[in-house]
């Protein structure tokens, strides 16, 4: 009449054990994933500027070769999405994140003989130049990063943060106002760059 009792004792026992293990070895992985190398550095295209991302040097804006960069404006950018220079401005996404991981975006003018940087448009992405050479932009939406169709704190964020409806914006490449805009809550969704980027402003705006 005992054998079932430790039976079932020892099933536990080892179902415990096989746990721990598990445990073990996923800690042990994601600990070794954090120590994996990353040292990603994007040009940024017609200028001998980089964007560094690293886990072994500071992230930030950077002057020259890979090899021999010279770290100008620290902080989380991304030339991906949309980055150039207009003038002595450079135009690029700066990254943060909340303590609950999401990751937020906002678009910045750096000047590029102080390096001063100026917050253009808050939430918002840039994607690039149209035809005829306008900063186009993305407002009212949440990176697909952040997974906004199934992540709940998207949601939330949405409503602290009066997110308004999904707009693109034209930007004036000298003074950086908004100069147009279209209501398009498929934005993210569309052929971006068929329907804003390889059409002028006017051809939008018709």
């Amino acid at each position: 009449m005992k054998s079932p009792k430790f039976s079932l004792n020892a099933f536990i026992a080892v179902v415990m054990l096989f746990s721990v293990i598990g445990f073990f070895f996923t800690v042990k992985m994601v600990n070794l994933a954090d120590r994996y190398p990353v040292n990603e550095y994007t040009v940024i295209e017609g200028t001998n500027l980089a964007v560094r991302y690293s886990n072994l040097e500071e992230n930030g804006i950077c002057e020259g070769s890979a090899e021999k960069a010279v770290l100008k404006l620290p902080g989380n950018y991304g030339a991906d999405w949309g980055a150039f220079v207009s003038g002595n401005s450079l135009f690029i996404n700066e990254y943060t994140s909340t303590k609950f991981g999401m990751m937020l975006c906002n678009v910045v003018k750096i000047d590029l003989q102080t390096y001063e940087k100026e917050t253009v448009l808050e939430d918002a992405i840039l994607r690039g130049r149209c035809a005829s050479g306008e900063p186009v932009c993305v407002s009212g939406c949440m990176l697909p990063s952040d997974f906004p169709e199934t992540n709940s704190l998207c949601k939330l964020y949405g409503m602290t943060a009066a997110e308004h409806d999904v707009t693109v914006l034209y930007l004036d490449p000298e003074t950086a106002e908004v100069v147009a805009s279209v209501h398009d809550d498929a934005a993210m969704k569309v052929n971006f760059e068929k329907c804003y980027l390889n059409r002028t402003l006017e051809e939008v705006a018709e």
